[in-house]
């Protein structure tokens, strides 16, 4: 997860080096952009101008999660399933704590 500073003046650049600019926040900004609007419209500008920032820490974390199935799968803990009809039993009993759920799969 990460901060994107947005603004049309220097306001987000001269926070982002501000020691007034809380040091755990400041270490979570991904992206600055300069944005042409206020409002709502600013939002979804700056929405847009970090959308490739933005996927890359989806696509992170997507990447960890995936990371984190395959090294249960090689301790050999019996933490995993796959499949639907183990996915749904363990599910019934309340035993998920994760559920990766493939985006095509057919039913």
């Amino acid at each position: 997860t990460g901060l994107v500073l947005a603004g049309s003046a220097d306001f987000k650049n001269d926070l982002s080096n501000s020691d007034m600019f809380d040091q755990r926040l400041r270490q979570k900004v991904i992206k600055i952009v300069d944005v042409s609007y206020g409002g709502e419209n600013g939002f979804n500008q700056a929405i847009d101008l970090s959308a490739e920032t933005l996927g890359n820490v989806k696509f992170i974390k997507e990447k960890k999660l995936i990371q984190r199935y395959f090294d249960e799968i090689s301790k050999g803990t019996e933490k995993i399933c796959f499949g639907v009809k183990d996915t749904m039993r363990a599910l019934e009993m309340g035993a998920v704590e994760t559920l990766i759920i493939y985006e095509n799969l057919e039913h």
